[in-house]
């Protein structure tokens, strides 16, 4: 049905051209424009700046030299807009002619912010005066050889307001992006990723149960190749993009080539990667059973006053755990290295730029050394594989070739192709039994234990690490990311673009514990194997024009109409098995083998039509509409729009508006916007599973009822409205924007419990629930000292976030979520929010000791804690360039601010382990005593901690060698820079680490659960130019 569509609306598209026929005969033969950008500052020339015919998509880009060489369709008074990040764009008019050349040099005066900015959108490229909503620009290209970033989620980090990233701190592990908070309780809030114009994955936790978290798509994506991103921050601004839009947009574009002659880049980094967080010691008390009076026992406090244990008799109150001993410690020293080699160039005609990155990355867990020793002795080997001696590293290598053509003079062509290699193996962590650390801080700190075979513990759990470290868990990806976008100009005043792409990825994760080793529990040291065989293919197909008229001196109209189909196919064949041989590692191999596939397959097809006005090039009004269809949609709805208006006014410049020196421009801007998001695949149908039915007769095949399915299924809808200004003073020195946004989101999809004499199942998939976030952000770009020789400048970035669940079905008071159930979703609340009861001491005999349920009082329900997403956020980024520039220092600092987080190692040391301060330490506080105690009872407030904290993120150190000595290795720049990343911490949190969390995922609500926390990388890089 969908690709009937697809064909039907491909013509209706292309026959609507034939309406937008020019009154008079275009134009013929069209000119050259050629000329030279330069600092007007300085008098440098600027390369990578965007030269480009107003009102088309007809440009190019200036080379390392300045210059640029721009064909026109057509001749007479032609307006072109020359920019780049960094600089105050800048627009003139000139008139071609055929035959010789026209020459247009443009100076460009340095900005931190620029209104006349290009920014790219769904109709093409507009500059962010004419948008009604805020729109984040990074400058990649500029920046990311002197940052300390080795993926997106860090490229991303404290560079925006309003967008917060979680990363996790094991080697290949993934980034989780928010922004504008979490809009949804049951689908996924990341953002929407488009490279060069098509739709790429971003999932987080992709693949590899390791109990924790996984790899993310979007950190497969090399900062280096790319250009520039955008950053599109709510639906109100993301309506064009369609449904699953909700959650903003990351718009990529990847570099391009540049007429001249052809230039090469050069990098090499290393470094090293260390854990600096301090780990909780594991408490024991000892002392005398009133059973075994001469025998020392471990006793709590509570067993010294009920008698269970003598009184008053203690041997010793000790703590430790492994990872402080070097010979039993799981943790060591991580490295990285990374080599890149770029070339661009090419002609008027045609300009290339390819790449090529390999980088390998060794993490910072390791077999310990009495462990080596053991396996070495018990397995009869001198050595032992590198992939359990060093069960956490990445190896990735990335390329990419663009090419860009003028197939005539109106007729455009652009080419993408990127491809990705990573090999990645991830130990068995976080939330799993036969996990790295919770062997190494879930179990005792006693000498005395020993496992089911006989090895003395020495601190672990239930299992010597040697055989948690046995388990191996690798993932192989392929990706290729392909784009073709072509322009047509046919006549001056239309643009048309089509683009086709796909981002397909073949994945292979890889599960194996050899027979004989392993954790001694199940079937592990019988040999066991799980291998995954995942293939995902996101198609793109995209066609737009857009119209553009002066319909009055001082009214210019621009309409857009355009089309959209994405298809998302995925299939999954997971074969797994049990017993294997001494050698095998094949799931044939096994004596039990077993295999399921999966198949899924959505399609959406959108419309839309956006219609701007321009008054006197001050005021702008937008107006747009989008129409979109899904596989996914229940069968009873059929479609769903989302609207758009807004308006941008540079009112500054009106005539009424009081002028002074020190204002250089002021602009207000309002928009209203929807967008959505789609529900899962196969949410709507009705399904069933096979398998044996027990009749009268006996048992026959059959299949019974998986899913209930629900034909009246939407997706959830997302509406904000947005206000803000921009404001530039001080000629340029001073930039900032203010934006204030509410958002609500309504029919929430939602798993509601139903009555199983229903159906047999118990939920389904409902629409039921509303949500709303709302807040404000700031963007503050400061420059304070300004000179040939010095310069003293800084970024500031925050924003403040209210979410809240405002509405739930009837009959539906709460839902709860999050590991045991810590958090509940309450209309009035945050989503995600943690809830519990209250733990209230009462020392009845003043002994200063908590010995019972007598000496403590829990409230009567669950009270609300806290948040578990954070309310506010702010990122400082103050930059210094010293002797005349050449040596530049720059850094970051970011905190956040109103989170409550679940210490869930805590909890686990508390209620399972048994090993937390409170049950055997009289001098910590009664309530400390009364919270350790009440872990016993499933109440785990005192594990809900106060997650606020400021973080030294980044130090960079950039020094440019004198051309001299480039010269002497035969190069035109040399550049050394070293960074740092995750340099220092404060917070008052008492668990591993703030941004310790588990699992990527926003149902664990950030909780620490034996999780790795952020982890300091030192590099050294050099840069080199030729």
């Amino acid at each position: 049905m969908l690709r009937r569509r697809l064909t039907t609306s491909l013509l209706a598209l292309a026959a609507s051209l034939s309406l937008f026929a020019p009154p008079t005969a275009a134009a013929q033969g069209g000119g050259t424009v050629t000329g030279t950008v330069t600092d007007g500052g300085t008098g440098q020339p600027i390369q990578q700046a965007r030269v480009l015919v107003a009102g088309t998509q007809i440009g190019t880009l200036t080379g390392e030299n300045g210059r640029y060489t721009l064909r026109v369709p057509n001749t007479g008074s032609v307006t072109l807009e020359v920019s780049r990040i960094g600089f105050e764009a800048q627009r003139v008019t000139v008139n071609v002619t055929e035959g010789a050349p026209v020459v247009a040099d443009v100076k460009l005066g340095q900005a931190a912010f620029s209104l006349a900015a290009v920014v790219t959108t769904v109709t093409g490229q507009q500059r962010k005066v004419e948008l009604a909503n805020a729109t984040t620009q990074v400058n990649v290209a500029e920046k990311i050889a002197e940052l300390p970033v080795s993926n997106m989620g860090a490229l991303l980090s404290g560079r925006s307001s309003g967008v917060q990233v979680v990363q996790t701190g094991a080697t290949g592990t993934g980034s989780r992006v928010r922004i504008r908070g979490q809009n949804s309780f049951s689908l996924s809030n990341d953002p929407i990723i488009v490279i060069d114009g098509v739709r790429a994955s971003g999932a987080t936790g992709d693949g590899l149960g390791v109990g924790g978290s996984g790899p993310s798509r979007l950190d497969d994506i090399n900062p280096n190749e790319i250009e520039s991103l955008e950053i599109i921050k709510g639906p109100s601004a993301a309506t064009l993009y369609g449904t699953e839009a909700a959650n903003g947009v990351i718009v990529i574009t990847t570099k391009r080539g540049k007429s001249g002659r052809t230039t090469w880049n050069l990098s090499a980094e290393n470094g090293r990667i260390n854990n600096t967080a301090e780990y909780p010691d594991l408490w024991s008390l000892w002392g005398r059973r009133a059973t075994a009076p001469n025998v020392s026992a471990i006793c709590t406090l509570q067993e010294m006053v009920d008698g269970r244990c003598v009184a008053g008799v203690t041997d010793s109150l000790s703590r430790g755990n492994v990872l402080n001993q070097s010979d039993l410690t799981p943790i060591g020293t991580g490295n990285r290295q990374q080599y890149n080699l770029q070339s661009s160039g090419g002609n008027d005609k045609v300009q290339f730029f390819v790449s090529g990155q390999t980088e390998s990355e060794t993490g910072i867990y390791k077999m310990p050394s009495s462990e080596v020793t053991r396996l070495e002795t018990q397995r009869g080997v001198t050595s032992l594989p590198s992939d359990i001696m060093r069960p956490n590293a990445l190896a990735r290598n990335s390329f990419r070739a663009n090419v860009s053509a003028e197939l005539r003079p109106n007729l455009f062509l652009q080419v993408s192709s990127g491809f990705i290699n990573s090999d990645l193996r991830l130990p068995q962590n976080e939330d799993n039994g036969n996990g790295l650390m919770v062997a190494a801080l879930g179990g005792n700190w006693r000498g005395d234990l020993k496992d089911s075979q006989g090895n003395n513990l020495r601190g672990y759990r239930s299992f010597m690490m040697g055989d948690v470290l046995a388990q191996t868990t690798s993932q192989n990806i392929n990706r290729f990311i392909n784009t073709a976008t072509a322009q047509w100009n046919p006549v001056s005043w239309l643009a048309t673009r089509a683009a086709l792409g796909s981002d397909i990825t073949f994945r292979n994760d890889l599960f194996i514990s050899k027979v004989g080793e392993g954790p001694n529990t199940g079937t592990v040291r019988s040999g066991n194997i799980t291998a995954n065989r995942v293939e995902t293919n996101q198609q793109t197909a995209d066609y737009g024009a857009t119209g553009t008229f002066q319909l009055l001196d001082w009214l210019n109209s621009k309409t857009s109409v355009g089309m959209q189909y994405v298809r998302n196919f995925r299939t999954l064949q997971q074969s797994t098995g049990i017993g294997l041989p001494p050698g095998g590692v094949t799931v044939t191999a096994a004596a039990t083998r077993s295999s399921t596939q999966n198949i899924t397959d959505r399609r959406t097809l959108g419309y839309y039509v956006e219609q701007q006005f321009g008054i006197r090039d001050k005021l702008f009004l937008t107006g747009g509409l989008r129409r979109d269809a899904a596989s996914a949609f229940g069968a009873n709805t059929r479609a769903v729009y989302y609207p758009k208006v807004g308006a941008s006014w540079l009112i500054s410049d009106e005539a009424f508006f009081p002028k002074g020196d020190w204002l250089n421009s002021l602009r207000l801007r309002g928009t209203y916007g929807a967008s959505g998001q789609i529900p899962a695949d196969t949410a709507s149908i009705k399904a069933y599973s096979p398998g044996a039915l027990t009749l009268a007769s006996g048992e026959t095949p059959g299949a019974t009822l998986s899913s209930l399915g629900n034909a009246n299924l939407k997706p959830e809808y997302s509406a904000e409205t947005e206000f803000g200004f921009d404001l530039q003073m001080f000629s340029g020195r001073t930039n900032i924007e203010l934006t204030s946004y509410n958002k609500s989101t309504t029919d929430a999809l939602i798993l509601r419990d139903i009555a199983p004499s229903l159906s047999g199942l118990q939920s389904q998939i409902v629409n039921i629930g509303n949500i709303k976030n709302s807040g404000v952000e700031l963007t503050w770009n400061q420059r304070i000292i300004e000179s040939d020789a010095v310069g003293l400048s800084f970024a500031l970035t925050g924003s403040t976030l209210k979410n809240r669940m405002t509405k739930l079905a009837e009959g539906v008071a709460t839902i709860p979520s999050g590991n045991r159930n810590t958090q509940q979703n309450r209309p009035g609340y945050p989503i995600y929010g943690l809830w519990d009861r209250t733990v209230t001491p009462r020392d009845v005999n003043n002994d200063g000791i908590i010995a019972g349920r007598s000496e403590v009082v829990y409230s009567d329900t669950a009270i609300y804690q806290g948040s578990s997403f954070p309310t506010k956020e702010m990122a400082f980024t103050p930059t210094l360039e010293l002797l005349n520039k050449k040596l530049r220092i720059t850094s970051q600092f970011d905190g956040k601010w109103g989170i409550t987080k679940f210490n869930n190692t805590l909890r686990h040391q508390c209620q399972n382990g048994v090993t937390c301060r409170g049950r055997y330490d009289k001098s910590v506080s009664l309530q400390e005593q009364a919270y350790a105690y009440a872990t016993a009872d499933a109440i785990y407030t005192g594990q809900m901690e106060n997650g606020d904290f400021i973080r030294w993120r980044e130090l960079s150190v950039s020094y440019e060698m004198p051309t001299a000595w480039a010269n002497k290795l035969r190069t035109t720049r040399w550049n050394i820079v070293l960074t740092g990343r995750n340099l220092g911490v404060m917070t008052d949190y008492k668990g591993v680490d703030p941004e310790a969390s588990a699992a990527n995922s926003d149902q664990r609500g950030g909780e620490e659960y034996f999780s790795t926390p952020p982890l300091r990388i030192l590099m050294l890089r050099m840069n080199f130019s030729f």
